[in-house]
C-alpha cells in the first residue's frame, strides 16, 4: 500500500483519505481514518494514541505501540533522516520483520506498507516525520582540515612548554603567547567560517 503526505493531508493515488491539523500539544487526523495524537511531556517525539475517545497506543521517541503491535525505526536512520543526510526511514517490528518505508518525495513524504498491517501505522509515522521534510542537512566535518593542521596541535603546547621554562622578559613571554592566539585564531574561526559558508551558498 502506497500512501503520501502533503501540504497537511493523506493520499492514496491520488485520491484525499484525511486531513491532519498540528496544534502545540495534539495532531489531529480527520477523514477515512481518524485518530489523535496527545503529545506527553516536554518531549517532541512522545504521544499518546486516541481513537473515538479511547487510548489505542502512544509514541515513545518514534517508536510506535498501536493497539497489541510495537513498531520501531533504527535510530541511525531516524537521526540521518532528522538531519537530513539520508530521505528514508525503514519500520519494523520488535521481531525485525519490515513493516515498511517512509521516503522524501518531490512534493512531501510517500509511505511504502506491507499490506499484511494496518494502515493507520504508516499514517501515524507520515504524520510524525512530516516536520522533516524540508530539513537543510547539517554541513559535515571535514576531516581533511584536521589532517592538515595536526602538527600545529603538537607545536602549540610544546612551544608553550619551551617559553614558560625559558627565562624571557614578560613582554617577550606576552608577545608570543598574543602570535599564538591570533594563529589559532586564524586558522580555526576566521578559515572554518569562511569555508563553512562557501559549502553552503553552493547555488
Amino acid at each position: 500500500m502506497l500512501l503520501q503526505y502533503t501540504n497537511g493531508m493523506i493520499l492514496s493515488q491520488g485520491i484525499t483519505l484525511c486531513k491532519v491539523t498540528v496544534d502545540r500539544s495534539e495532531v489531529r487526523v480527520e477523514g477515512n481514518y481518524n485518530l489523535l495524537l496527545k503529545r506527553k511531556g516536554f518531549s517532541s517525539n512522545d504521544y499518546e494514541i486516541y481513537q473515538y475517545g479511547s487510548k489505542v497506543g502512544e509514541v515513545n521517541d518514534l517508536n510506535v505501540k498501536y493497539s497489541i503491535f510495537n513498531f520501531i525505526v533504527s535510530k541511525p536512520q531516524l537521526v540521518a533522516f532528522i538531519r537530513g543526510y539520508q530521505d528514508s526511514v525503514k519500520i519494523f517490528t520488535t521481531g525485525n520483520t519490515e513493516v515498511g518505508e517512509v521516503k522524501r518525495a518531490q512534493n512531501g513524504l510517500e509511505g511504502y506498507l506491507n499490506d499484511a498491517y494496518d494502515p493507520y501505522v504508516m499514517i501515524i509515522y507520515l504524520v510524525l516525520l512530516s516536520r522533516y521534510i524540508n530539513v537543510v542537512p547539517y554541513p559535515r566535518y571535514r576531516r581533511g582540515r584536521i589532517s592538515r593542521y595536526r602538527g600545529i596541535f603538537y607545536f602549540i603546547p610544546l612551544l608553550l612548554i619551551l617559553v614558560y621554562l625559558i627565562p624571557l622578559p614578560f613582554y617577550i613571554d606576552l608577545a608570543i603567547y598574543v602570535i599564538l592566539l591570533i594563529l589559532f585564531y586564524y586558522l580555526f574561526i576566521i578559515r572554518g567560517i569562511s569555508r563553512s559558508r562557501r559549502s553552503i551558498n553552493i547555488f
